[in-house]
């Protein structure tokens, strides 16, 4: 798998788009269809963001046994 240096990256990377995207959600929405593309966008970042934790998690438990 990835070294933790670039997992960290990768993760803080997706964490940023996140805040960025509710921050958008909030302040910069101008049409229902805008809010519907930032709210799939929020939605999939944190799919995305919980994928990578999960196969980190298995990463992890295969390397103790």
């Amino acid at each position: 798998m990835l070294d933790p240096y670039t997992s960290d990256k990768i993760k803080n990377v997706i964490k940023r788009q996140i805040e960025d995207t509710k921050s958008h959600i909030c302040y910069g929405v101008d049409s229902i269809e805008n809010l519907q593309y930032a709210r799939g966008r929020l939605s999939a970042l944190e799919a995305l963001l919980q994928d990578i934790k999960n196969l980190q998690k298995e990463d992890n438990d295969g390397n103790t046994d």
